[in-house]
């Protein structure tokens, strides 16, 4: 009897065990699929900021083409300064062909091409000066952008160390896109200092 008790007890503790070890590996695999689609949403989000931090760079920059090709189209550039020499330059041009006034005319074209090379440099300087301050606008964006960025990169800082083969890359990405942006912003500094110098 006491050796069928004692069979009994082993028998029911082996059972609980099996059933508690089953229920313990669900509840743990539960767990780590949770764990895994919690990172997996925390990957999701990730790349959506990055892609977002892309975007931004890239809209700033196309922001910047436009506005700077709209300064240089804008009212008075060199193309309507060059219609206008020309038109002015072949009136007298067409008295020299004709022999009138053949002194008047070239002094005329003359002071026409003096007149049209010093509006040319004026426009120079006001376009230097609108561009040069629509980049120092393009840098601040580009500095407030950068710090979103490592903002971005502090509150993911947890999945870049853990998860490094799937964001590790896009990171990458997203920093070289960055340098490429500071590269080109830089330029703008040695052309600005070059113009400085020719004036």
């Amino acid at each position: 009897m006491k050796s069928l008790v004692l069979c009994a007890m082993i028998c029911a503790a082996a059972i609980g065990n099996g059933t508690a070890s089953t229920y313990g590996s669900a509840a743990s695999n539960k767990e780590s699929k949770k764990e895994l689609s919690g990172d997996s949403k925390s990957i999701e989000a990730f790349k959506e900021q990055m892609a977002f931090h892309q975007r931004n760079v890239d809209v700033l920059w196309n922001q910047y083409a436009l506005e700077e090709a709209r300064i240089k189209e804008s009212r008075g550039n060199h193309a309507e300064l060059e219609r206008d020499k020309a038109f002015f330059t072949n009136v007298y041009q067409q008295d020299l062909d004709k022999g009138i006034r053949v002194e008047e005319s070239k002094k005329a074209i003359a002071e026409i091409a003096a007149l049209y090379t010093e509006k040319h440099a004026e426009r120079d300087v006001f376009e230097n000066k609108k561009i040069a301050r629509l980049q120092a606008l393009l840098k601040t964006e580009l500095n407030k952008e950068m710090k979103r960025f490592e903002v971005s990169k502090k509150k993911y800082a947890r999945l870049l160390n853990e998860l490094n083969e799937q964001t590790l890359p896009i990171l990458r990405e997203v920093e070289e896109h960055f340098a490429r942006s500071i590269e080109r912003v830089a330029k703008f500094d040695d052309r600005e200092a070059s113009t400085v110098a020719i004036l």
